[in-house]
C-alpha cells in the first residue's frame, strides 16, 4: 500500500511552511519502509502556461511561495535519511519538444523569477539536482556550464551531485564540461567508451572523471547509504503517520476563490 498524497500544488497553496516540513517527513517515511535511497523530487519549476501538465507537480506561479515551500519539504525528507532530488534545472515551464525547445529569457529574468526555488534548496541543503530536457539560450541544461558549473556548483556553492533527467543527455563531451556529475537512467553518453578516446587524446582530464565519481561517493557515505540498510523495519507500510499528514494537508489546502 501507499499513502496517496495531495500534489506539490496543493502544498504550496496552504501557505503553510510547517507543513511543508511535514510532508516532507512523511514522503521521507514512505520511502524508508520502501528502501528507496533517492526521491526525484520537489519539482519547482515555475507555472507560466496552463498547458503544462507537469504543473499539478510544482508550486505555482510565484517564486518566494516556490522557495519557502520547497526548502521546508527537504529538509523532512533529507531528515528521514533519504535524497531529495530538486528538478528540473532551470526554465522547464512546458513539456511540448521538450528535447528540443530552447527557454530564452535574459539574466535578470532568470535570477528573480525561475531561479530562486533552486537556491532556497541549496541553501537547505538538497543532496541533489536534476537537469532539465529544455535548452536554455540555445545549450542544453544537462550541458551548461553557465547553469551547472558556474552558477549552482560556482556561485552557489552546491556540493551535492547533479543527475541528469532521464535521457536528457545529447553529448559526451557537453555532459562531462559542464559539470553534470550522473547520467541517468544509464550512461549513453557519459560511459567508458565515449570517454577514453577523449582522455587519451588529452580532451578531457582523467581528475574531470575522479571528481564526479568523489562527488557521488561522498555524498552516498555522507547519507549512510554503505554503512546500514535503507529499509527501515520500524516504519509501518500502512503508516497512520502519513494518513494524518495527507489528510490535514487536504483540509488545509481548500482555497476559495471569489470572483
Amino acid at each position: 500500500s501507499c499513502t496517496a498524497f495531495p500534489a506539490l500544488i496543493n502544498l504550496a497553496a496552504t501557505w503553510d511552511k510547517e507543513m511543508s516540513l511535514l510532508y516532507g517527513n512523511s514522503i521521507g517515511e514512505e520511502a524508508r519502509y520502501r528502501k528507496k535511497d533517492i526521491l526525484l523530487g520537489p519539482g519547482v519549476n515555475i507555472c507560466r502556461t496552463p498547458y503544462n501538465g507537469r504543473n499539478f507537480e510544482y508550486m505555482g506561479e510565484d517564486p518566494l511561495l516556490a522557495a519557502k515551500t520547497s526548502s521546508q519539504y527537504i529538509k523532512g525528507v533529507q531528515s528521514q535519511g533519504v535524497m531529495a532530488s530538486v528538478k528540473h534545472f532551470a526554465l522547464n515551464n512546458q513539456e511540448t519538444d521538450r528535447h528540443h525547445i530552447s527557454s530564452d529569457a535574459d539574466e535578470r529574468t532568470i535570477n528573480e523569477i525561475y531561479f530562486p526555488a533552486f537556491k532556497a534548496a541549496v541553501d537547505a541543503g538538497v543532496a541533489t539536482v536534476m537537469s532539465s530536457y529544455n535548452l536554455v539560450n540555445n545549450v542544453h541544461a544537462a550541458e551548461n556550464e553557465w547553469l551547472l558549473k558556474e552558477t549552482l556548483k560556482g556561485r552557489w556553492g552546491f556540493e551535492g551531485f547533479v543527475m541528469s533527467d532521464w535521457t536528457s543527455t545529447y553529448s559526451t563531451l557537453g555532459c562531462v564540461r559542464s559539470g553534470l556529475d550522473l547520467e541517468m537512467p544509464q550512461g549513453f553518453c557519459m560511459n567508458y567508451e565515449n570517454i577514453k578516446p577523449l582522455i587519451d587524446n588529452g580532451v578531457v582530464r582523467e581528475a574531470d572523471i575522479d571528481d564526479k565519481v568523489q562527488t557521488i561517493l561522498e555524498n552516498l557515505i555522507a547519507y549512510g547509504f554503505l554503512d546500514r540498510p535503507q529499509l527501515d523495519t520500524t516504519i509501518k507500510e500502512d503508516n497512520p503517520y502519513s494518513r494524518e499528514v495527507a489528510y490535514k494537508l487536504s483540509c488545509e489546502s481548500a482555497v476559495l476563490l471569489k470572483n
